[in-house]
């Protein structure tokens, strides 16, 4: 009977072996993706990790262990040997190219004489404590420090230039003390003065039985190759950690430490330190958890054994960070895997069911001749398990020659230098290729269980009369697919994200929730093939009435009752078609958006092309411009200065606090990078808010030489001075000392004031002083560049603060060069232009405005400035510029969601300490660099955040610390053809000219400079981001050009085949051929346009839905900014536009066929 069986499988495989073989294409594919996704995964993320290793060093990625034991003996000696190599050694000997080990004494006392020197000529005693005597006492001063050694492998080392290796010889001198043998480098004997053949006394430095050994210097030694990795536990492990001492460190044999050193000097520590030489091509990606769990769990069991144990390495951060890219870079991989898997999957269900379509008569035929239904159904489910196998044996075969040759691709080729991917065949790779087997299975059988049910006569009717409604549809489970669809959305609403973290820390997925792109596309393509006919019905009757029934051809109006009629017979096809296209567009957004959303990140991060930071200029000397120096180099756009301050703000009994940005409105839009969805569109009228009026202050005359003004204390204060705030051109401020309040003038000849008469009240007074900035209280002097400009003028006690009282001011004036006109700048006839200063929160009691007489008569043309008690060094006056009373800022979201200030109300902070009042004129969304962790933040006008930080205090030029510029090559990127990470080079080429710069200009060293390049090199090649998603998105359109081309062909086909004797009845009833090949023409380009259409759309809407749930990870961590959701429309075109000729092939082959058909011959054939 089995033998029966397998000859009708055979002759029916034979029968329709066209049919079959799209069929088993569709299972093999299924399984192929399937091993594909663990192969390919596989192969990318040892690529990454190679890649990660190697941007690092190879000795920091070596472990270098660290441990002391005490007493030094052969027992501890193998105790603690043993634990090593027991341990880490051997755990790590797989990914090894080599260990070492190596052990070294305690430090030991030179047991010389040490030399008498002045307390403040010996390098290694403490300066504290050196103050009494005269300095001329002499101390005893002995910096020389020894230690003993091994050296592994000694003889292929060093290179003995004198004398002989040492010889593991101990023995006890007369005077009880030991005597041993060690060589020394060359170095350390010049520097202390040893021969060969010198003996070197030395004592311990603790407390032990014996006090003296002897080291008989039998050899003086250099390093074969100093730069080798193996001197690394010399030079890092067991080197000089200060430079006072001199260290002296005798190589010895391993026998001389422990069998002599030891015994002889019982409570004598050892410390040991053992390298491992890691090959980073050796280890692969699924090892790294297992290899950071190994030195996890190293360190804990040693540090119970061994004293002092340390381990250095970067290897255990370099493959943390590795698998948590790799965790959050794979997750939207899989979700389109999973769909990819879904489409083979559906392909799969509709060939099977066109291909059990076909047999329907001979499982009638054999139904009538007594077959059962159980027969008839395992000849299907036979067949199935045959192919379901020949797709689990060949799948992982197939997928890991295909993973590899992406590699070799032209368009992949960055992936790993051109060369194939590193794959392999794993377990999980067939068990993987079994489970797509699985689902082929699983998808053969489900279209053979219905039609086995089915007799002949039933069989007859099915094709005679429309299907009835599929499962899905007449029991509704496609609305029960969108409810679960919709609340599986809720949930991951719910928790924010793809990723969550566990009660216990865990990051975790949920797997349900990885599925709801796939679930989604299911469950809405079956509610829009239920809402199709209707559309069709819907539409049929607008046409069959006038007077569009007079217009619109009767084909048309046939066509569209047929598809309304019989909607079964184009759902098949409709749906394979709207997944493909969805699939098509969704993995296009998804590797495009992810690109774009690396890119963004980079460009935000940076701010601007190149970004310097932490740049500090000296003071004093000729007044520069950062700025303008920069702008002059040849490779540089534009530069401008950014302020970037802590303010504070009292929230109740709290302080929060935010940044304050200042920016040059003039500059920032040429060097900043900003987004539409930024908030700041359109940027001029948005950052017109900010706007001051330019810079405050009064502009000096050129020819000005003196600052001068009209005064009168009304309080006698000696020890107050009056101090004025200049700027000069270069946005550099300094002060100059007007004179005392006795009030004597600085520059008795120049302004030449009464002296003050005990009794009398203090009458006018002129003061002043030169305009050319001299040193002032310890800063040095500016050679100011003009314009310069008064900004402030004020009082301050530098001695013991000030107490409550008034001055009047009658003019501000300048005097020109040579003495002869005074140019009165001020004259106070009204106060409006000015405002009081407020350094501190207890100046706002300070008050400015017109003086008057004792009965409150006004005094034209003078100003009255009253203040309260101050602290020592504390500036009270008055600033020019009412203006900045109230700065405007434009605030982020965040901030208005904390501080609130979003109706305009005037808020209360503090800036570097500085009260200011600011007022919220706009709100915005980001502003590059800024919200990375979502921190609050305000904008302000650069120049009102300049002018605030710096006319509060008397000394002292506050500038920017931070530049953004905007390079050539920066802008060149912007519009490159190919794509920015295919044309970024590192580093920008105005790096070195900016360097020489900053290096010419009066900088401080220490500032930092970030390359907007480099950051973005390091994205185009990590394999993970860039060429891993181009791969997949090359595997999710093959896949989705096969699957759609060979299910239309072979749907055609089976459909032609199917409708014959229809086609033939409706020529027969008068249809012409011109209107027959209307009606086919139009069914399927209505099925085709349709599908494709609402394909697409449905993959935009959910590329839209889905990505920012991608966009965070497990500690709510969001991506900033958020991803603007992009297509690769030329891929999606590419593929569609392939598509588009296969399908027109296939209709042309359709019409070639209707137009050839006998209608003779099908109508005899119908009969029968």
């Amino acid at each position: 009977m089995i033998g029966n069986s397998f000859q009708l499988i055979v002759k029916r495989t034979l029968s329709h072996w066209r049919l079959l073989s799209a069929v088993v294409v569709g299972v093999v594919l299924a399984a192929t993706i399937m091993a594909s996704s663990v192969i390919f995964f596989d192969a990318l993320r040892d690529v990454a990790l190679q890649r990660a290793l190697f941007t690092h060093e190879p000795s920091e990625i070596d472990v270098l262990v660290e441990a002391g034991q005490v007493p030094t003996n052969v027992e501890t000696h193998s105790t603690i040997v043993d634990a090593m190599q027991g341990t880490i050694v051997r755990r790590f000997n797989p990914f090894l190219y080599d260990n070492e080990f190596a052990m070294k004494t305690w430090t030991f006392f030179v047991d010389l004489p040490p030399e008498l020197v002045r307390p403040t000529e010996c390098p290694c005693r403490s300066s504290v404590g050196l103050g009494r005597g005269d300095g001329n006492d002499l101390i005893e001063c002995d910096c020389r420090r020894v230690v003993m050694m091994t050296l592994p492998e000694a003889d292929n080392r060093v290179n003995i230039v004198e004398g002989i290796q040492a010889r593991p010889s101990t023995s006890i001198a007369a005077d009880d003390s030991l005597q041993i043998e060690g060589i020394l480098d060359v170095p350390s004997a010049e520097m202390l003065g040893l021969e060969v053949g010198d003996v070197y006394p030395v004592r311990p430095h603790w407390e032990d039985t014996h006090d003296r050994v002897n080291i008989l210097i039998t050899g003086l030694y250099e390093r074969v190759d100093p730069a080798a990795p193996h001197w690394r536990i010399h030079n890092e492990a067991f080197g000089s950690r200060t430079d006072t001492l001199q260290f002296a460190r005798f190589v010895v044999p391993e026998a001389t430490i422990l069998e002599g050193l030891g015994p002889y000097f019982p409570n004598m520590g050892t410390d040991y330190a053992w390298l491992l030489d890691v090959d980073p091509t050796r280890i692969p990606a699924s090892e790294t958890e297992a290899i950071r769990n190994t030195i996890n769990d190293t360190e804990r069991e040693l540090k119970a054994i061994v004293d002092g144990f340390l381990l250095r390495s970067y290897l255990p951060g370099v493959l943390s960070a590795f698998e948590t890219d790799l965790f959050f870079n794979r997750l939207p991989m899989f979700i389109v895997l999973i769909l990819i898997v879904l489409v083979v999957l559906y392909y799969v269900i509709t060939l099977a069911s066109l291909l059990v379509d076909a047999q329907r008569a001979e499982i009638g035929l054999l139904r009538t001749r007594g077959a059962t239904s159980r027969q008839i159904l395992a000849v299907f489910i036979i067949e199935a398990a045959l192919l379901a196998a020949v797709a689990v044996a060949t799948g992982p075969f197939l997928a890991v020659l295909g993973v590899g040759f992406i590699g070799v691709l032209p368009i992949y080729g960055e992936l790993n230098n051109g060369e194939a991917l590193p794959v392999r065949l794993t377990f999980d790779a067939f068990r993987m290729a079994f489970f797509g087997g699985l689902l082929g299975l699983l998808a053969l059988f489900v279209p053979a269980l219905r039609a086995t049910r089915l007799g002949l006569l039933a069989s007859r009717v099915s094709r005679a009369r429309p299907a009835r409604l599929a499962v899905v549809q007449r029991y509704y489970l496609d609305l029960g697919f969108l409810s679960l669809v919709l609340f599986l959305f809720w949930q991951l609403t719910k928790q924010g994200s793809f990723v969550a973290v566990s009660i216990f820390g865990e990051t975790t997925v949920n797997q349900l929730i990885l599925g709801v792109p796939a679930i989604f596309l299911v469950a809405a393509g079956l509610v829009l093939l239920r809402i199709f006919p209707v559309v069709m019905d819907l539409t049929g009757r607008v046409l069959s009435r006038r007077p569009l029934s007079g217009i619109a051809p009767p084909a048309l109006i046939l066509g569209i009752w047929q598809m309304a009629r019989n909607p079964a017979h184009h759902s098949r096809l409709s749906l394979l078609l709207i997944l493909t296209a969805a699939l098509g567009v969704f993995a296009a957004s998804f590797g495009a958006t992810l690109e774009q959303s690396a890119i963004d990140q980079a460009y935000y991060r940076t701010g601007a092309d190149v970004k310097l930071t932490s740049v500090t200029p000296r003071p004093g000397g000729i007044s520069f411009s950062i700025v303008d120096n920069l702008q002059e180099l040849d490779d540089v756009q534009s530069a401008s200065p950014i302020y970037r301050e802590f303010g504070n703000i009292a929230s109740g009994i709290e302080v929060e606090g935010f940044q304050v940005i200042g920016v040059d409105l003039d500059t920032i839009e040429e060097v900043g990078w900003f987004r539409d969805d930024f908030g700041l569109t359109p940027f001029e009228s948005k950052v017109a808010v900010l706007d001051v009026g330019g810079a405050a202050g009064i502009e000096l005359p050129e020819d000005g030489r003196w600052l001068t003004a009209q005064v009168k204390p009304l309080v006698r204060q000696p020890s107050t001075f009056m101090v004025a705030r200049l700027s000069d051109a270069n946005g550099h401020f300094f002060s100059i000392p007007l004179g005392s309040l006795v009030p004597v003038a600085s520059d008795q000849f120049r302004f030449n004031c009464p002296l003050p008469v005990d009794g009398q009240p203090p009458e006018w007074c002129r003061i002043g002083s030169s305009i050319q900035a001299a040193p002032f209280r310890g800063v040095p002097g500016l050679l100011p560049k003009t314009p310069i400009r008064l900004h402030s003028i004020g009082v301050v006690d530098y001695e013991n603060g000030l107490g409550p009282a008034a001055l009047d001011i009658d003019d501000i004036a300048v005097l020109n060069k040579t003495g002869t006109e005074l140019i009165i700048i001020e004259t106070f006839d009204t106060v409006n232009n000015w405002r009081t200063m407020a350094p501190t929160r207890e100046a706002l009691g300070d008050n400015l405005s017109p003086a008057s007489t004792p009965n409150g008569a006004s005094i034209p043309g003078v100003a009255r400035l009253r203040w309260t008690s101050s602290a020592p060094r504390e500036y009270r006056g008055l600033a020019h510029g009412s203006e900045l009373e109230v700065v405007p800022v434009v605030a982020s979201t965040t901030f208005i969601e904390a501080f609130g200030g979003e109706d305009g109300d005037i808020l209360e902070i503090a800036m570097d300490g500085v009260p200011v009042n600011i007022s919220v004129r706009d709100v915005i969304e980001y502003f590059p660099t800024m919200s990375l962790d979502e921190e609050p933040f305000i904008l302000a006008d650069f120049e009102a955040i300049h002018e605030r930080l710096n006319i509060t205090r008397t000394t002292g030029n506050i500038q920017p610390a931070e530049y953004w510029i905007a390079t050539a090559q920066g802008a060149e990127l912007l519009v490159a053809e190919e794509g920015i990470l295919e044309s970024v080079e590192a580093p920008d080429r105005a790096i070195n000219a900016i360097d020489r710069e900053l290096r010419s200009m009066r900088v401080r060293p220490g500032s930092n400079t970030t390359d907007r390049s480099l950051e973005l090199a390091n994205v185009a090649f990590d394999p993970l981001v860039s060429a891993g998603w181009r791969a997949l998105l090359g595997i999710a359109f093959f896949t989705v050009l096969i699957v759609s081309a060979v299910g239309f062909l072979v749907h055609a086909k089976v459909s032609f085949d199917g409708r014959r004797a229809e086609l033939a009845l409706l020529r027969t009833i008068g249809l012409s051929m011109k209107q027959l090949l209307f009606l086919v023409v139009l069914e399927q380009v209505m099925v085709i346009g349709v599908a494709v259409a609402l394909g697409i759309f449905m993959g935009s809407r959910m590329g839209t839905t889905i990505m920012p749930y991608l966009a965070n990870s497990g500690e709510n961590a969001v991506v900033v900014p958020p991803m603007a959701v992009q297509i690769d429309w030329l891929g999606f075109g590419i593929t569609f536009g392939l598509l588009g000729v296969v399908f027109l092939a296939v209709i042309s082959l359709i019409l070639l066929s209707v137009y050839r058909m006998s209608i003779h011959t099908v109508m005899r054939m119908g009969e029968s």
